[in-house]
């Protein structure tokens, strides 16, 4: 989900220094990152049954590579993180430094895999 951190990243730094005749793109951007952000818990569901399904299919099929079990760990985490969080509502600070940092080490590790 590291695409998360960089529409923040985006708005935080361009879109909100924009002058007031890009109105109508800055209220676009808008829309699209609070879409974005509402349909996050979607997309790790989504994600996590995928990751499910790549494990049972390379399993069956005697395929197993230890970069695979290594970003499937590192998603596992992720996941993790994320539901201790929505289910402790008083959770800040560190937790979203490590889950965002897992997310950026995550891509890495699904394209060492791919490789």
């Amino acid at each position: 989900m590291l695409y998360l951190i960089f529409i923040k990243f985006i708005n935080k730094n361009y879109i909100n220094k924009l002058c007031k005749d890009k109105k109508q793109f800055t209220t676009y951007y808008r829309k699209i990152m609070k879409v974005i952000v509402k349909n996050h818990k979607l997309a790790g569901i989504i994600t996590f049954i995928f990751l499910v399904l790549h494990f049972s299919i390379s399993y069956i099929s005697n395929r197993i590579k230890i970069t695979g079990l290594i970003a499937a760990t590192i998603m596992l985490i992720i996941v993790i993180l994320g539901i201790y969080a929505k289910l402790n509502k008083k959770v800040k600070g560190t937790w979203l430094t490590v889950h965002r940092t897992l997310a950026f080490i995550l891509i890495v590790a699904i394209i060492f895999h791919i490789l």
